[in-house]
């Protein structure tokens, strides 16, 4: 394979250690997983062994503890967990929480990802599964992002059709600041400094594989699929499958894109 036939970027991977020819899959591109203080270093070993180099990192959740320990502010972010009614944190892992995104989160995601772009010769960046649970919604954080949205006090989700859909609501809509603020800075960063043009993708998975699974993301598609789990919590799941083929019927040309 020639390295130049690599820029059409037909092919890649998703690794998170460096390079190392035991994992040298001779692909087009190679994601560069996660933003600690060895991606700069990982970014240029991948170059130099010919690869387009992208950046992934997960907008919801990932090795954040920096950040949720105050290491990077002073402030202890562990209050920006998403938390389910009973008070517990929403996880994926140890110390690995999904995040309410708040403008702090973005803005610390944000000066991470900058280093990428000032190690050089990044392309793309992947910002992956922006993600917030229908169980979640009872964090401190959510609460205060509530009473600047809707001007009103915080209401538990769990206690009415209403109260789900307007939590979802707000759930769409962190994500989607979330990633509009992202992208736009970095691409004007990306200008501004290095006169590059930064490409951005944003991997989820389906919306059916969301609805199932319970999770508001930033589609408004996936919205409506939460209002409809909203009314079936209410109705009973029966509802649920003959709307769920109602939406499916129209928005299939939307589904195949996602999927």
């Amino acid at each position: 394979m020639k390295i130049d036939d690599r820029w059409e970027e037909r092919t890649g991977f998703q690794e998170r250690v460096a390079y190392h020819p035991s994992i040298d899959l001779r692909t087009d591109f190679v994601m560069v997983y996660g933003i600690d203080d060895s991606m700069p270093e990982r970014i240029k070993e991948w170059q130099e062994c010919g690869y387009v180099v992208h950046l992934m990192t997960g907008v919801a959740w990932g090795e954040y503890q920096d950040y949720l320990y105050g290491q990077v502010d002073g402030r202890n972010h562990w209050d920006e967990a998403q938390k389910n009614r009973y008070g517990e944190t929403i996880s994926h892992g140890k110390d690995v929480p999904y995040m309410v995104p708040t403008i702090a989160f973005t803005n610390y995601l944000t000066s991470r990802i900058k280093k990428a772009v000032d190690a050089g010769g990044v392309e793309a960046i992947h910002l992956e599964e922006p993600e917030f649970w229908v169980e979640g919604g009872y964090s401190e954080a959510f609460k205060r992002e509530w009473r600047i949205f809707y001007k009103e006090e915080w209401t538990p989700p769990h206690e009415s059709v209403d109260g789900q859909y307007r939590a979802s609501k707000l759930k769409a809509f962190l994500y989607k600041r979330c990633l509009d603020r992202l992208c736009t800075e970095l691409k004007e960063y990306a200008q501004v400094k290095y006169q590059r043009t930064l490409r951005f993708y944003v991997p989820t998975h389906s919306l059916i594989n969301y609805t199932q699974w319970r999770i508001v993301s930033h589609s408004p598609n996936c919205l409506v699929c939460q209002q409809l789990m909203a009314i079936s919590h209410k109705y009973g799941q029966g509802l649920l499958v003959r709307l769920m083929s109602m939406v499916g019927s129209q928005k299939k040309g939307h589904l195949k894109r996602l999927t």
